[in-house]
């Protein structure tokens, strides 16, 4: 988990202030609905979802058969929003799943990335590439310069990014077999659970996502005044996986007992309306 913050910090790192203050803010409204209220809004969150998916096929669309560009979007989020809210209750389960399936994934790469041992360089006289490294063992500048090793002619953060992703696959590559099988393991987990305790799921997956969000706004906001987190947590790597399985918890806790207890509540409230008005 570690490796990986710190590879998205020195993706990050270069962007304009203004533009992390944003990401970060949007990613921690975000964050706080689905960790505190995801179950709550699964409605609008369903529909959204929909609705982006519905925009990016309408984009297709209007690419393939040269239909009008906003016409068609606007068409295609219409109908997929409005079929997830009709589907709402299965599609929020198979998220669920998929959740839980890329929670199991994500953990095996991340303990592989924090583990990881890179291959020897090439010997002399040999051609020379360059070997993946480690994030933790470097500076922030030499991660800098790692970045720009991997992409000396791109500039924009969609280059950066593509190439920090092929560099991540290069390192767990040896173990993409084992990740698949953790991938499978956690979705054939997530459908059992699902089928005995589904809002149990559904609420501990909604606080997964919050979690994440939270920790990536909160990277981002404070890179946007200057504060490496990540880098400043090297000392106490374990901190960051600890503190994410508490929010987890809090997250998932709050989420099965007070939004829970609240539909109750508010049937009291009218019962006792009702009786006061008879």
């Amino acid at each position: 988990m570690y490796e990986l913050l710190l590879r998205t910090e020195t993706l990050l790192t270069p962007l304009a202030p203004k533009v992390l203050l944003g990401i970060g803010a949007a990613a921690l409204v975000i964050g706080l609905i689905f960790w505190l209220a995801g179950t709550h809004y699964s409605t609008a969150i369903v529909a959204l979802l929909g609705a982006l998916l519905g925009s990016a096929t309408g984009l297709l669309v209007s690419q393939w058969f040269g239909v009008h560009l906003w016409l068609s979007m606007i068409i295609g989020a219409v109908v997929l929003a409005g079929l997830a809210i009709l589907l709402k209750k299965a599609l929020v389960l198979i998220l669920a799943v998929l959740i839980l399936s890329a929670v199991s994934g994500a953990g095996y790469v991340s303990v592989v990335l924090d583990h990881m041992i890179p291959p020897p360089p090439a010997e002399t006289g040999t051609q020379q590439t360059l070997v993946y490294q480690s994030f933790m063992t470097m500076q922030p500048d030499a991660r800098q310069s790692y970045i720009e090793q991997l992409s000396p002619e791109s500039k924009t953060f969609a280059d950066r990014f593509e190439a920090l992703l092929r560099d991540t696959w290069q390192a767990i590559r040896p173990h993409s077999m084992m990740a698949l099988i953790a991938i499978i393991v956690g979705a054939i987990v997530g459908l059992v659970l699902v089928w005995l305790i589904a809002k149990v799921v559904v609420a501990l997956a909604y606080s997964i996502v919050g979690t994440t969000a939270i920790f990536v706004g909160l990277q981002a906001a404070l890179l946007a005044v200057g504060v490496p987190a990540a880098s400043r947590l090297y000392p106490h790597p374990w901190a960051l996986p600890i503190a994410f399985l508490v929010m987890v918890v809090v997250g998932w806790v709050w989420q099965l007992l007070y939004l829970r207890s609240r539909p109750a509540k508010e049937k009291e409230a009218v019962v006792r309306e009702e009786a006061e008005r008879s």
